[in-house]
């Protein structure tokens, strides 16, 4: 049995046609989730990268064992059970905080992540920051951040693109020994978004310096954007989704009959909360994500499910025991009662400050420990989460199992130091709008 996980980096649920967008922006994802089983409630345990692809890929949480800075020697990738039980491996991506140095090669006998990957400009700019002084050094840095922040152009390499990332995924298939376990992390729904021309099919084409400068100008100065902005923006960002939604399909086409899953890491948001971008909140446009699984049956699943049953799903489909560290559940157990999440300042080193978020059906508990507030939203009647209940419900379960799960997060706290990342990954998550 070959399996194939297939993840999307920033893609929202309420973006997605099967998921009841009006938009056509995935039609080829359509199509498969008629094929699949489609989980309505899928929810991540974070609302970024970093903190939700441990959940992801060792069945475990970004806060646990002591952050979220790199997997831990005690989070088991789901690669390394699958290799050791006679899958070849093969994890395709650009995304820097998943790279080999942050731990995430571990099983993978074939692993690419871009991580020896920098482009030119990338590297002119670099060596004019480490080599050179004087009026040359500041005149060149300043057309650079010119260049950048105020002709919308594209300086340096910001993730490897969906169709090049096919061709390699493809062609590792081709000559892979069967069983074989497949990882592919397409990346562009992250903004800047800079969609192919072809696939701009919602309002108006742009030039790719247009995705630059509004993501420039979203981040440095968000009340300034004019509704024309806004509507661009979200114009942009679906257009990324249908690229990444045609080459899905031509993966999905080509890679035979395999189990797989496909889901996204978090969502996005487009000031629904006073807010752009996927930093370190806890609304349905962060965590409520697609989830498909193909396996044996097809239909619609409105049951809760995380996205640490991920790698435990896949595991015991292929009959493999599932690691202690686990701690999700076969998706389509249908007993699971809550999902839980969190966040933490300095990658979630400190327990003391942390964002947390306990999630029913029914209703969603966000503690925050930095500034020390809490809310509760009922998501049956004010989905939206406009309305902060925490006055007039009683949320005593709620805080009892935030408090249990806070209580593991210290237990798990001690580690190694943090990872020193070389000269090429900080330009790329500079690039990316990473670091925090």
């Amino acid at each position: 049995m070959n399996i194939a996980l297939i993840t999307v980096d920033t893609l929202r649920a309420d973006h997605v046609g099967c998921y009841g967008y009006e938009r056509d922006t995935t039609p080829n994802i359509d199509e498969l989730a008629s094929e699949s089983e489609q989980f309505t409630s899928a929810i991540a345990h974070a609302c970024a990268t970093r903190p939700s692809f441990p959940s992801i890929l060792t069945s475990t949480h970004g806060l646990l064992y002591g952050g979220f800075d790199h997997l831990s020697d005690q989070q088991t990738p789901v690669a390394e059970p699958l290799s050791e039980n006679g899958y070849t491996t093969g994890g395709f991506h650009s995304n820097p905080y998943l790279s080999a140095q942050f731990g995430y090669g571990r099983g993978f006998d074939t692993f690419s992540d871009l991580e020896e990957d920098s482009s030119v400009l990338s590297r002119l700019r670099r060596y004019v920051s480490n080599n050179l002084s004087g009026p040359l050094h500041d005149v060149l840095a300043w057309a650079h951040t010119k260049a950048e922040t105020h002709g919308g152009v594209d300086i340096g390499s910001y993730y490897q693109d969906a169709s090049s990332l096919t061709d390699e995924a493809l062609n590792w298939v081709k000559s892979a020994e069967e069983p074989w376990f497949l990882w592919v992390h397409y990346m562009d729904p992250h903004h800047p978004y800079v969609p192919p021309e072809e696939y701009q099919v919602f309002g108006t084409k742009h030039p790719q310096r247009r995705g630059i400068k509004l993501r420039q100008k979203v981040l440095d100065d968000p009340d300034s954007l004019t509704e024309a902005d806004w509507s661009d923006l979200v114009d942009l960002y679906d257009a990324e989704i249908r690229y990444t939604d045609a080459e899905i399909g031509r993966l999905m086409q080509n890679i035979g009959d395999a189990t797989y899953i496909l889901t996204a890491d978090h969502g996005e948001e487009f000031y629904e909360h006073g807010n752009f971008g996927h930093k370190n909140r806890f609304y349905e446009e962060h965590v409520h994500v697609p989830l498909l699984y193909g396996g044996d049956s097809t239909g619609v699943q409105d049951d809760l499910v995380g996205l640490n049953d991920v790698p435990v799903t896949l595991l015991r489909d292929a009959d493999i025991e599932v690691p202690d560290s686990y701690r999700g559940q076969h998706l389509l157990s249908g007993s699971r009662e809550s999902v839980v999440g969190g966040w933490g300042v300095d990658r979630g080193t400190d327990p003391d400050r942390v964002r947390l978020m306990y999630r029913t059906q029914d209703g969603k508990y966000i503690a925050d420990r930095i500034n020390d507030t809490e809310q509760f939203y009922d998501l049956q009647a004010d989905p939206g989460e406009q309305e902060n209940r925490i006055e007039d419900v009683d949320t005593s379960v709620y805080e009892s199992e935030t408090e249990s799960f806070e209580a593991e997060v210290r237990k798990t706290s001690d580690r190694v130091e943090e990872i020193t990342v070389s000269e090429d990954l900080e330009e790329r998550l500079h690039n990316l709008g990473y670091r925090e």
